[in-house]
């Protein structure tokens, strides 16, 4: 006889580390960068190769390579981490970010264009309405969401290729005339200093908005200026957005319900479907708004843009310890599994020893391991 009943006695703190999602993915975040901090460290100059160091950790160009890829895929990542909890995929997010800067550059570039900044949202609400029929039949027809965003991979890449060719005879659509008669920035020619009090400029300018936002200067170690692309500022957002969503809210525990059990779930009231018919329309918002700021930033629409990015998406997602069956991860871990990736698909470009043909070889051991990790923990938890 004990003092004390099992189920009610203190969880400890390694207890409760245990049983976080994101821990897997918080060691082979430190593994990943001990690993290339050595390999690209003081071991070339043993070896006769160049030091590769400074260029990845400490130089701007490097730190910038990983730092924009990590945000780039971070916020597809947390998009699609949040849909896994709830027990779907959604594999056309990465044809959403081409369909989203296609149909963005075909607003500016019609006869009589809107506004820019109107364009935007116009596009956000076309995006987010693709992401609600996706959603819709997903959970009026019964199909397997794998199934259905297939689909959707295929026909939102040909739509937006299709709508480019019968308008404009091209599938890569240049803006760059449409922003200089706005008098906005391209390619960091400063065709017009933008004007803080106007919506349009706000939206539009480069350096502005939907551009570059920051600058992070470090004497001492070398020239060292930052000059970040805009998406990690979002990529911060969106993370904080969407963790006190699944945490600290009723919609986070629904989330988390409708991908444990959902017919349990819906006895006690949780509207499953509504739920996921958001995170799909979540996932499309992303996606489109990704799209737009590429569009802006580079002044072209390329029909490849997003290409593979789903699959990337989902490999963090699963590396941050998303279970593929749903109820069970976590955006924190999605936020980490994007660094993981960045770093090992930017950093093994530093490494002068390893060919960086086999950086798809490494990317699928480590979503075996991590998936092989995360269902061992995983399993540790259920069984208390």
């Amino acid at each position: 006889m004990t003092s004390v009943d099992e189920r009610i006695r203190k969880t400890t703190v390694l207890e409760s580390a245990l049983r976080r999602p994101e821990l897997g993915s918080v060691f082979g975040l430190f593994a990943v960068v001990v690993a290339f901090m050595i390999m690209t460290g003081p071991i070339n100059a043993g070896l006769g190769e160049k030091n590769t160091f400074g260029d990845m950790w400490v130089r701007s160009v490097g730190v910038q390579s990983w730092v924009e890829l990590a945000a780039y895929v971070g916020i597809l990542a947390i998009a699609a981490a949040m849909l896994m909890i709830s027990g779907e995929f959604d594999l056309s997010i990465g044809a959403n970010v081409a369909l989203g800067g296609h149909t963005f550059a075909m607003l500016m570039m019609s006869p009589d264009p809107m506004p820019i900044w109107m364009c935007i949202f116009a596009t956000f609400g076309f995006m987010m309405f693709v992401g609600f029929v996706t959603g819709m039949l997903v959970v009026s027809t019964g199909l397997p969401s794998f199934i259905v965003t297939l689909g959707f991979w295929f026909a939102n890449r040909g739509f937006a290729n299709y709508l480019a060719f019968r308008n404009h005879d091209t599938s890569r659509l240049d803006i760059k005339p449409m922003l200089e008669e706005r008098n906005v920035l391209v390619d960091g020619a400063v065709v017009k200093m933008p004007d803080p009090t106007k919506i349009d400029d706000i939206f539009a300018f480069k350096n502005g908005f939907f551009g570059w936002t920051g600058q992070i200067d470090l004497p001492g170690l070398q020239p060292f200026q930052l000059f970040f692309n805009a998406e990690l500022y979002y990529f911060i957002v969106f993370a904080v957005v969407a963790v006190y969503i699944l945490n600290f809210t009723r919609i986070g525990n629904w989330i988390f319900a409708a991908g444990g059990d959902p017919v349990a779930a819906r006895a006690v009231g949780v509207p499953v479907a509504r739920v996921k018919v958001g995170l799909f329309m979540t996932s499309a918002f992303a996606a489109g708004f990704l799209g737009v700021i590429f569009t802006l930033q580079s002044g072209v629409s390329e029909p490849l843009a997003g290409d593979f990015r789903e699959l990337h998406a989902i490999a963090a997602a699963v590396i941050g310890g998303c279970a593929l069956t749903g109820g069970y991860g976590s955006v924190v871990g999605a936020v980490f599994g994007a660094f993981i990736f960045a770093i090992v698909s930017r950093g093994i470009n530093f490494v002068p020893f390893i060919d960086n043909n086999l950086f798809r070889v490494i990317l699928g051991l480590m979503l075996l391991g991590a998936a092989m990790l995360n269902q061992l923990l995983r399993n540790r938890v259920v069984k208390g």
